[in-house]
């Protein structure tokens, strides 16, 4: 086989500057590995134009402007919120309002029941503590609503 090289002159340098086939060898694995680290050291595609994980699902609605309905919905329901808002601010009121009232009632019905010792309620009296049950039990309704719309 006149054509295939010598192995001796494979593994020496020639005098023209053609290397052995182990310097080849090796220069092909450090360009291999320098291929392999350079996407890991950055040196690849750039983050921000990097394509997405292919898990990753991008929601066409989830980057959309609002069209003219959707603004008047937003528009809409701040409106409400803040219309929610009030009305449970004037609850508040009201019931900072009856609890007041009925800490004077409760007070006032205290002192008359202790005057009285070990005679039996009056008409009157069994009226006031009615009324105090009543208020009550408005002030504790009040407290357990409110008024919101989500």
């Amino acid at each position: 086989m006149p054509n295939q090289p010598n192995r001796a002159a494979l593994h020496a340098k020639s005098e023209n500057g053609i290397h052995s086939r182990s310097h080849w060898s090796k220069s092909a694995l450090v360009l291999g590995l320098l291929g392999c680290c350079v996407p890991v050291l950055g040196g690849g595609q750039n983050s921000i134009n990097a394509p997405p994980h292919p898990n990753t699902i991008l929601l066409p609605a989830a980057n959309n402007l609002p069209d003219a309905n959707g603004i008047m919905l937003m528009n809409q329901n701040q409106i409400n919120r803040k219309s929610f808002d009030a009305a449970n601010a004037l609850r508040q009121k009201q019931i900072d309002e009856d609890t007041a009232k009925l800490l004077i009632l409760a007070k006032d019905f205290n002192e008359q029941v202790d005057k009285l010792g070990n005679r039996p309620l009056t008409a009157r009296l069994a009226r006031e503590a009615e009324v105090i049950e009543l208020l009550a039990h408005d002030v504790h309704l009040k407290m357990t609503l409110t008024v919101g719309g989500g």
